[in-house]
């Protein structure tokens, strides 16, 4: 049977969580599935982790350490599904997802691109510690159009969603320079050439932790890149439809750029601070 789900998960340094996301593939009530695992340059014993698993679908590549996008692109290029799906290594799908997520694409041949509801959980860490931790439970509303997504009405990203393999053969990819929000301008370059082949799926179907001030992306963000990345993905993507009366540009890029300033002179708690 040729596969139908490919699940890409770039990990970095995660062996102690990474058996969580790997056991959430395992308990999946749809079996044909892969899951690629993209060492990103790890240092610590994430090869021998995973391969405790013994289990031919769970897939582990070494890359040199070259940032997610790279390790995501790489995932694309061994992607053997049909439909690829995206799970970070300090992340779990719930059981029902691929079979939830296969009921909608039989439902609707012509979808492209699909996003189901999440549980998300913000988590603030200090020397290493867990000192608060917020469940996020309003964050998914009830419908969610493309050009919701494009106006940035719900901070998604890449964790539990799904698109068909055909954007590989497309030349769609993460773009490194649009990092840290490479999960959104993939989101737009896939909506800008499928316009009407977008599925939000209203099922709660994974869990995504963010972790602030720990070893997640988020605590290395800063506020100046931030203004320079939503400048980029605007110029990059003004000419699209999706943007057509867009309201996040250029107030978002006056907003870090305040914020950096700010921060600069001392008088600004971390990114953080600002968003747990």
């Amino acid at each position: 049977m040729d596969t139908l789900f490919s699940i890409i998960t770039p990990t970095y340094n995660r062996a102690y969580i990474l058996p969580k996301a790997i056991e959430s593939l395992l308990a999946q009530t749809y079996k044909n599935w892969e899951m690629i695992i993209i060492d990103d340059g790890s240092t610590d014993n994430t090869k021998e982790v995973v391969g405790r698993f013994n289990d031919p679908r769970i897939k582990y590549f070494y890359q040199n350490n070259q940032k997610q996008c790279a390790a995501r692109n790489k995932g694309l290029e061994l992607a053997q599904g049909q439909w690829v799906c995206y799970l970070d290594s300090d992340n779990e799908l719930f059981p029902n997802y691929l079979e939830t997520m296969l009921a909608e694409i039989q439902a609707d041949p012509n979808v492209v691109l699909l996003l189901p509801k999440g549980r998300h959980t913000k988590e603030l860490y200090e020397n290493g510690k867990l000192i608060k931790s917020v469940d996020d439970a309003e964050n998914f509303p009830e419908t969610l159009t493309l050009k919701d997504l494009a106006d940035r009405k719900l901070h998604a990203d890449m964790n539990g969603s799904m698109h068909h393999r055909k954007i590989i053969s497309d030349g769609i990819r993460f773009d490194q320079a649009a990092s840290p929000l490479e999960d959104w301008d993939l989101f737009l370059s896939i909506g800008q050439k499928y316009p009407d082949n977008f599925v939000y799926v209203t099922k709660e179907l994974y869990h995504y932790v963010q972790r602030h001030g720990g070893d997640g992306l988020v605590a290395n963000t800063g506020f100046r890149n931030l203004a320079k990345t939503y400048e980029y993905i605007f110029n990059k993507h003004k000419a699209s439809s999706l943007l057509q009366g867009q309201t996040w540009y250029p107030r978002k890029v006056e907003e870090y750029n305040r914020l950096a300033e700010e921060s600069e002179n001392g008088s600004s708690v971390g990114l953080h601070e600002k968003t747990i």
